[in-house]
């Protein structure tokens, strides 16, 4: 399915183009992946654990391009990578009406309404989807600025997994979030 790319102004001025990704950013998506994964205290995953290959982030990036119910957009400033968000799109048949939702963004890129933008875009497109009518998400209970954003775009908590992720012998809760797209 479709998207267009879009320009979008944020907070600070500056125009992002958003757009679905392509195999040719495989590099600069790795790149932006290892760069903000240490910055990021609420994705449970270092860059010591990130080891994908750029044969393996094509292959990644191209599954996104096959799945009819899955999509892979970047946020490019200045020709350079800032941001992405995916929505996984579950391959079960009884289940392919629901997608998993994953965002990261550069340090200085968070608090300019990227995130809001990148999630709109994302929403946008599920919403026009034939298939998809559910998404889904987790997020650390300790992540309050992620939780007033997914409740501000309309997702609703629907649990919470106690003591999910553990960080120098600090527990934190996962909380899940759900966002219906289609009236049943």
């Amino acid at each position: 399915m479709a998207f267009l790319p879009k320009n979008i102004q944020l907070k600070n001025g500056k125009s992002v183009l958003i757009r679905i990704a392509e195999i040719s950013d495989a590099a600069a998506l790795l790149k932006l992946i290892k760069n903000y994964l240490d910055d990021s205290p609420y994705i449970p995953k270092s860059t010591s654990e990130f080891h994908l290959t750029l044969q393996q982030e094509e292959t990644w990036i191209q599954s996104f391009l096959d799945a009819p119910n899955s999509l892979l957009l970047v946020a490019e400033y200045e020709n350079q990578l800032i941001g992405n968000i995916d929505l996984t799109g579950n391959k079960r048949r009884v289940m392919q009406h629901n997608a998993l939702v994953g965002m990261g963004m550069l340090l200085e890129w968070r608090n300019q309404g990227l995130g809001t933008v990148l999630m709109q875009a994302a929403m946008d497109w599920a919403k026009s989807n034939p298939l998809l009518e559910n998404l889904q998400l987790e997020v650390y209970a300790e992540n309050l600025a992620g939780i007033k954003l997914y409740e501000k775009m309309g997702y609703k908590q629907c649990g919470i997994i106690p003591n999910l992720f553990k960080e120098n012998g600090h527990y934190c809760d996962s909380i899940m979030m759900t966002l219906s797209l289609k009236k049943v």
